[in-house]
């Protein structure tokens, strides 16, 4: 784990305050030769709290991996562009298709005439099976 009083040192003694915002603090420690993880790291423990020690994150990871819709201004904030949502409903999360018997029917059908055409055009191309030429006779 990373000792939050070395990032703060190591960051006062470059000049940067530690409450500088996050890119300042990771282009200081990427050009420190540190490693992206723990770049990250110590962007988290820099944004905990000392007595409670609850975390404020300022990043997009807790937005990125939530399912919780997000509101208008949140996104114009995030992505600086206006957004106007409808109140109607937006779906959210994953949502797949399912196949009824009809369309499984026709996929595998079609599925079949192809690879019977192939197996047919391989045999007329080798001169195997229905296409072998048995003494001159087909």
């Amino acid at each position: 784990m990373i000792d939050r009083n070395v990032v703060e040192h190591l960051l006062t003694v470059n000049g940067v305050d530690p409450s500088a915002p996050d890119e300042e603090i990771k282009s200081l420690l990427i050009s420190a030769k540190w490693h992206e993880k723990d770049v990250e790291t110590a962007l988290m423990v820099l944004r905990e709290n000392k007595d409670t020690h609850k975390r404020r994150v300022d990043s997009l990871h807790k937005v990125m991996r939530t399912d919780e819709r997000l509101e208008p201004e949140t996104i114009s904030a995030l992505l600086g562009i206006d957004v106007d949502i409808k109140k109607q409903e937006v779906p959210t999360g994953k949502t797949y298709g399912h196949m009824s018997v009809k369309q499984m029917g026709i996929v595998t059908l079609v599925a079949l005439t192809l690879a019977l055409a192939f197996v047919i055009t391989a045999m007329w191309y080798l001169e195997m099976g229905i296409f072998h030429i048995k003494n001159g006779i087909l």
